[in-house]
């Protein structure tokens, strides 16, 4: 929290170093859901189920620890009538989760194909917490030290920048189209038939 070494704020980068890995591993489970079937499939319940917990408890210990740790972060948090507003982010977040760790415990819907819906249900935990993140720490990049405004460049590299965006975003979506079209489907058995 905005490059300070204090035990407080060691440990709460500590706790984050360890819900990153779960958050990683659920998003790696949800894809593979989509993605796989047979034995591969059945592991990837058995990890999403092993995930979940850590992910869950990391992302509320973070949740909570974020206003402890920085006031100002407390401040657009928890005053009226921006908090209110603001509810729907975690309450989101809760739901979600909570209807993914419930869907991870039904073998019955797993098996008819639905595990996409983990998947669908990290999409929307990640946006959620990107949102509340970026709400909490704006206009700052490094909290309480440096804003967006110190770390813009000079106007003709940001011009620069501008261009290169606009060949290369582009260039990015039609990529990821193509890719997509060629990997679409679920992964089966490699044969030479």
């Amino acid at each position: 929290m905005g490059l300070n070494s204090n035990p407080l704020s060691l440990i709460f980068s500590f706790g984050i170093a360890l819900t990153l890995p779960a958050i990683y591993i659920m998003l790696g489970c949800g894809w593979l859901f989509v993605k796989t079937e047979g034995s591969l499939y059945r592991k990837t319940i058995l990890w999403a189920r092993k995930a979940i917990l850590p992910k869950g408890l990391g992302l509320f210990l973070v949740s909570i620890a974020t206003p402890i740790v920085s006031p100002t972060i407390a401040d657009k948090w928890f005053t009226f009538p921006a908090a209110i507003g603001l509810f729907t982010i975690p309450l989101t977040t809760i739901i979600t989760y909570l209807a993914m760790y419930w869907l991870l415990r039904q073998n019955r819907i797993l098996d008819a194909g639905y595990g996409w819906l983990i998947f669908a249900g990290m999409i929307i935990i990640c946006i959620m917490s990107s949102i509340g993140l970026a709400y909490s720490i704006y206009p700052d990049i490094v909290i309480g030290k440096l804003n967006i405004w110190e770390t813009s460049a000079a106007t003709n590299s940001l011009k620069f920048a501008f261009y290169g965006i606009v060949v290369a975003v582009p260039m990015i979506f039609i990529y990821t189209i193509f890719i997509y079209k060629i990997f679409y489907g679920k992964a089966n058995s490699l044969n030479y038939d």
